[in-house]
């Protein structure tokens, strides 16, 4: 039988913060958020007993019930994952890295099964001594999951552990339908958006018992070829391993930037952002050697205009030049994008993407413009690597609406 556990990091941003402070993760009243960012911005992180409070994770600040006092902490990116090497670096006195999979910045995955005879043969003993060594040495808590296979691990932490007084849970297969099986809603299950979940209560199905007393047709022809893992999950299997994690490689490939702008953006500034977004994706493109035969763009106007924006466009000739790109996006950008909203979100991809060497070229490629853009990007870039990402910047970027040079500092647009 196997054996696996899980990991998870409680308010892992919110409790180094407090460790730094000396105060108890636990019981102090603290938020990630950049005050310089004004009322709205969104808090990456809030204490656990902010949690207890009402507070939700991922709030704006404006939402904090104003009777709450608490300590208001801006982001430290490269602070936050100095902690997730050291954690990270405590695993590995107990576990090989092929059988750790670092599911996020707080969280990772582990077979336990080599591991555990070492440790009177009880994943209990060896996830525990995890837990411990990372509360005396960071003084960071922790909530784990244990099961006899990947998803049980992560169910019995995300449905039990964080509701156990010891913050531990267990799940075999059997215990899992039986403690389990009437649980509600399904999008707490692992996997289950809440997309599925509405589709399935469509024809009457609210629980795991629910989903293994339905014709596995039916199901079928309700959510696809995914139902074939909705209903292994309904009994608890999963064969997938860690080492199966570690193996596979997507058939598909994307680069994509994403910014929530600190205020409401007109159209022409929203075309500025576009622009240098365009510019910095393309280069990590000519830096990796990759090229992309296609992009999409999503805009998401302020709270009070209609939804979101989101298009795609197939390119004639996969590319890199920055020129090239630009001018694709601007064509989805300019007819589609409405003028007269604000704008608070741009997102861009670029699909498909492969190697440079790899591409097919054909009679479109307009060769004349990627022949010179390539050489000066990849000038660029060495620019960048050498002396700092403003090192060399464009006239635009100097522009009041412009968030290069304050994003180039910034880890996944966050203070570093």
């Amino acid at each position: 039988m196997r054996s696996c556990f899980c990991i998870d990091l409680k308010s892992f941003y919110a409790s180094v913060e407090c460790v730094e402070r000396h105060l108890d993760p636990m019981t102090a009243d603290l938020v990630v958020a950049d005050p310089d960012r004004g009322q709205g911005t969104i808090c990456l992180a809030v204490s656990v007993h902010m949690k207890a409070q009402g507070v939700k994770n991922r709030c704006r600040v404006f939402e904090i019930p104003k009777n709450l006092h608490y300590i208001m902490a801006k982001p430290r990116m490269h602070l936050y994952i100095e902690y997730a090497a050291r954690i990270y670096g405590i695993y590995l006195k107990y576990i090989a890295k092929e059988d750790i999979h670092v599911y996020s910045v707080d969280e990772a995955f582990f077979e336990a099964g080599s591991y555990i005879h070492m440790y009177g043969n009880d994943v209990r003993i060896l996830s525990k001594m995890l837990q411990d060594e990372i509360l005396s040495e960071l003084g960071l808590y922790t909530t784990c999951g244990m099961g006899t296979n990947l998803y049980l691990a992560k169910i019995a932490m995300d449905i039990l552990a964080k509701h156990s007084p010891d913050r531990r849970a267990y799940l075999s297969e059997e215990e899992y339908c039986t403690k389990l099986g009437s649980h509600k809603p399904l999008s707490d299950f692992w996997m289950i958006g809440h997309g599925t979940e509405r589709r399935l209560n469509s024809i009457g199905i609210f629980t795991m018992e629910d989903i293994r007393n339905t014709d596995s047709k039916a199901l079928e022809a309700l959510i696809g070829r995914n139902s074939s893992f909705l209903i292994d999950h309904a009994y608890g299997r999963d064969d997938v391993t860690i080492a199966d994690i570690k193996d596979y490689e997507s058939p598909m490939h994307s680069l994509s930037s994403n910014q929530v702008l600190l205020r409401d953006y007109s159209f022409d500034e929203g075309k500025l952002v576009l622009k240098e977004m365009v510019d910095l994706l393309s280069l990590d493109l000519v830096d990796e050697g990759l090229v992309t035969d296609g992009v999409t763009l999503y805009v998401a106007y302020s709270k009070d205009y209609p939804p979101a924006l989101s298009i795609e466009k197939k390119l004639p000739s996969a590319t890199s030049s920055v020129r090239i790109l630009t001018n694709d996006l601007l064509a989805l950008y300019m007819p589609y994008v409405n003028r007269d909203y604000a704008i608070r979100r741009i997102g861009i991809s670029f699909l498909h993407v492969i190697p440079d060497s790899l591409r097919q070229y054909n009679l479109f490629r307009d060769s004349a413009i990627e022949d010179k853009d390539l050489p000066a990007m990849r000038s660029a870039n060495l620019i960048r690597h050498t002396y700092g990402n403003n090192a060399i910047l464009k006239g635009m970027n100097l522009l009041p609406a412009g968030t290069t040079i304050a994003r180039n500092s910034q880890i996944s647009g966050h203070h570093a």
